[in-house]
């Protein structure tokens, strides 16, 4: 007999925190630990701007670039992920970006291991391609210190998840579930695997795109990589829950937008009752 299930299989943050109750002082702000382009967020943003000025006429819309870093240095295996009904100018744009990218990414300097890192592992990273907007205001991949979301806690704590009170001791991984990080467990346990999907046989990864702008507000939800619209949707609506960051990215003391990629994966398995 077939049976229909999901697998998720980005890592989760199986972590919880109790909320701040009155009086108690909010989370520190979390340093960003992962790796680091040499030259620093903005010079990141300006070879990313640059590889979207190739194109003429200019394209509108953004395209996701996801590459990998082997060992956390060494940048490989370069691809684009489309977005729901990609037009063809889009993806011509951005292959011609993608190998501007390609042929002058240099190698990164590697970040401290995550506890969740396997070792030896490499690790994603996702640029953003965004052809229409001008380059002061497009966002960061990353910033000094990450947006704080204290209130997440109180969210995945009332989920009553037991896989998730066993780490309520654990004060390090607390206080990174208060961050961005948070955010990607939150998706994780919010999302579900629609019937209708099912019936429609949608799998795939879905690419959940999103800003933490300067107030700490989340802007621009929007599918970079689809798996289906069943799935795309279904992703989508539980985007519009996350909570605002109480703190907001920092750059060099100055409050800074960032955007974030979460990876959603849907596997349609086969098996016997």
């Amino acid at each position: 007999m077939k049976r229909l299930f999901p697998t998720f299989f980005a890592t989760l943050a199986l972590l919880v925190a109790a909320p701040i109750a009155h009086g108690q002082t909010a989370p520190a702000p979390v340093a960003y630990t992962g790796p680091r382009y040499p030259g620093g967020p903005d010079s990141l943003r300006a070879l990313v701007f640059r590889s979207t000025r190739l194109a003429t006429p200019a394209p509108t819309g953004r395209m996701l670039v996801q590459f990998e870093l082997q060992d956390g240095r060494t940048p490989r295996d370069f691809k684009l992920i489309d977005p729901p009904k990609a037009p063809k100018a889009l993806r011509k744009a951005s292959e011609t970006a993608l190998a501007y990218l390609q042929a002058r990414m240099p190698a990164w300097k590697p970040g401290t291991p995550d506890a969740d890192d396997q070792k030896g592992s490499t690790r994603k990273v996702h640029l953003v391609l965004d052809f229409a907007t001008p380059a002061a205001a497009q966002p960061y991949a990353y910033a000094e210190q990450l947006p704080t979301f204290p209130n997440l806690t109180a969210l995945l704590q009332a989920q009553r998840n037991p896989y998730l009170e066993r780490s309520l001791s654990n004060p390090k991984t607390l206080a990174r579930l208060a961050s961005a990080k948070g955010l990607t467990t939150f998706m994780q346990l919010q999302v579900k695997y629609p019937p209708a999907a099912m019936r429609a046989q949608e799998q795939g990864t879905v690419y959940l795109y999103f800003e933490v702008a300067e107030s700490g507000a989340i802007e621009q939800r929007q599918i970079l990589g689809t798996a289906g619209s069943v799935l795309d949707d279904e992703v989508l609506s539980t985007a519009a829950r996350l909570p605002a960051a109480t703190a907001p990215a920092v750059l060099q003391g100055r409050p800074a937008r960032v955007f974030q990629v979460i990876p959603i994966s849907y596997r349609l398995a086969t098996g016997r009752p």
